[in-house]
């Protein structure tokens, strides 16, 4: 019962951690240096973005993501639950792209997502939004590859 309990609390928390609004501006971010993002890479972002380490990671500047599998040779324990986190982000990701093609940030298309131009940063917005806009050049590198090998070595199971 009591773990029940402290398991309900953390999703409670996430669901404000993780709000829309916070949501809308990574995907933004993330696309203004990718462009253009087929579904499958647009789902990644929202896990990569609910780990605090890696974004704080992603987030400095001396740091550069070289491909996906150096970093995740290098950055394994990032992964451990990723599949999770995955799955507990469709959602948001779906309402987050909702908005954001609501509001005419993105264009959908059939295979993917355009961006029209992206949500600007404000001090006003907070510092997790100033890491995941420091993050999200290093964000985009990453899942700039082959989203099937993402997929099988991040351990997502559809």
């Amino acid at each position: 019962m009591g773990e029940q309990l402290e398991r309900s609390l953390q999703l409670n928390f996430s669901a404000y951690y993780n709000n829309v609004a916070i949501n809308a501006f990574a995907i933004s971010s993330v696309l203004k240096h990718a462009g253009f993002l087929t579904l499958p890479k647009l789902a990644l972002i929202l896990p990569i973005v609910a780990h605090r380490d890696m974004v704080k990671q992603l987030a400095n500047g001396n740091f550069r993501v070289v491909s996906f599998e150096q970093y995740l040779i290098d950055n394994i324990g990032n992964f451990s639950n990723f599949n999770e986190r995955y799955l507990g982000s469709i959602t948001a990701t779906v309402n987050a792209l909702q908005f954001l093609a609501e509001i005419g940030i993105v264009w959908l298309e059939d295979d993917g997502v355009l961006i029209k131009f992206p949500i600007p940063f404000d001090r006003s917005m907070g510092k997790r939004a100033e890491r995941i806009q420091r993050a999200s050049a290093n964000i985009a590198a990453l899942i700039s590859g082959d989203a099937n090998v993402f997929y099988l070595n991040a351990r997502i199971e559809l």
